[in-house]
């Protein structure tokens, strides 16, 4: 890319405060990244609560039935603990244990979350992932003026070490060192070093976007093939006042579709611009994709319409955006979900090879943290430690032979 940050990118025009076109949110008063958005002086504040209300038609909007989703959830907790089948999907399981629709769509959001529809997502994953994030999570946080701050500050003390704009084509292990080949200004360069992280998306490996030579060892490749890349497309409207807030329906945001389409107000109430973000997840974002850019947008402004048929959205936009991560061509969807089959797969992602090839991104990192910013920072710190453990053994072998050490650590 032209930028630092991958799936974290924040537009700040035309809103100064900054419109997160990727990663939205720090997950959590725990999450790893806190001491890092501390360090750098960074401001962040909780995030609106949004999720409760549905559409419904005729611009009218259901509002929480809090004892029914208990009830589900508890029902769902249940049936987990319970089961002791395969693999299966996350549906299969909920037509087995005979879950009505109206049910279903109310546990939607635990394969939507992953971007993912329930008949695509590992049950098995789906089960330590709730249990985990259940004990972990308790609110979610904004980073006020815009997320891409953390990545471009930690890359300002980097300098000119950081290539932008260089699409990596092959990489070569054999042997005692590694070297990757890109393409940069149209012209090939080659960086060598005794050891590389990995950190190319799901959607990219898949795609055999970039050579290995040798190539990926076979138990390397089933774990690349157990994941799948999420479909996400984020889209936002600038209007000229908050309407939905307005009179009677006075809301923060709604969601349609049984959670595949979610608007919402990303800021409190008396901040930011009048901006409606749309997070729009599997089916539907698969729908948006398919349309292009501005068939795209036109498909969901009319969703907004829909749910508020006499606030006359369409004369009010200011101005529009639509980031579809699905076309992404360096990422090739949101974050990664773990295929039936494939619980356990992302630790073998993660476990290096030879010494010499060493992987990071979210997609390596265990439940409940894959899918977030922290959980990547928290691979490549791992990463980091399994290289420098590294280079001490190579160093302690050097001396106990009585050469001396191609490597000194400090």
């Amino acid at each position: 890319r032209d930028r630092v940050g991958g799936r974290i990118q924040t537009l700040h025009q035309p809103a100064e405060h900054g419109i997160e076109i990727g990663a939205q949110m720090v997950h959590g008063s725990r999450a790893t990244t806190w001491p890092l958005i501390r360090a750098l002086g960074i401001e962040a504040r909780p995030m609106v609560d949004w999720t409760t209300w549905t559409m419904l038609p005729g611009g009218r909007f259901r509002p929480p039935e809090a004892s029914f989703q208990e009830k589900t959830h508890t029902r769902l907790a249940e049936a987990y603990r319970h089961y002791r089948g395969d693999d299966i999907s996350f549906k299969q399981f909920l037509d087995a244990e005979k879950f009505s629709p109206r049910e279903q769509d109310a546990v939607s959001e635990n394969a939507l979350s992953w971007s993912a529809e329930a008949d695509e997502v590992s049950l098995r994953a789906a089960t330590e992932d709730e249990a985990a994030w259940d004990s972990y999570i308790d609110r979610n946080y904004q980073v006020v003026g815009g997320y891409d701050q953390v990545p471009s500050r930690l890359a300002a003390d980097l300098g000119d070490r950081v290539r932008l704009s260089a699409a990596a084509r092959t990489i070569a292990w054999g042997g005692g060192r590694v070297a990757v080949t890109c393409e940069r200004g149209g012209r090939p360069e080659t960086i060598e070093a005794r050891r590389a992280v990995v950190t190319l998306p799901i959607g990219i490996l898949q795609a055999d976007a970039v050579a290995f030579d040798p190539a990926l060892p076979p138990w390397k490749q089933r774990a690349i093939g157990a994941l799948r890349m999420g479909r996400v497309v984020v889209v936002h409207f600038l209007f000229d006042r908050k309407f939905w807030r307005e009179g009677g329906t006075n809301i923060p945001g709604w969601q349609a579709r049984a959670g595949r389409i979610s608007f919402w107000d990303p800021h409190p109430v008396g901040t930011g611009e009048p901006v409606l973000l749309g997070w729009i997840t599997g089916t539907a974002a698969q729908e948006l994709s398919d349309l292009g850019q501005e068939a795209g947008l036109a498909r969901a402004l009319a969703w907004v319409e829909e749910a508020l048929p006499a606030a006359a959205a369409r004369k009010r936009v200011r101005w529009s955006s639509m980031r579809d991560w699905i076309r992404d061509p360096w990422a090739r969807g949101s974050y990664s979900f773990t295929l039936p089959g494939g619980s356990g797969q992302r630790a073998v992602l993660a476990t290096p090879i030879a010494s010499r090839l060493y992987f990071a991104g979210e997609a390596t990192e265990v439940a409940p943290h894959y899918q977030t910013v922290h959980g990547a920072y928290n691979t490549g710190r791992r990463a980091a430690r399994e290289i420098l453990a590294a280079e001490g053994l190579e160093v302690a072998a050097a001396r106990a032979a009585g050469a001396t050490p191609a490597v000194a650590l400090s």
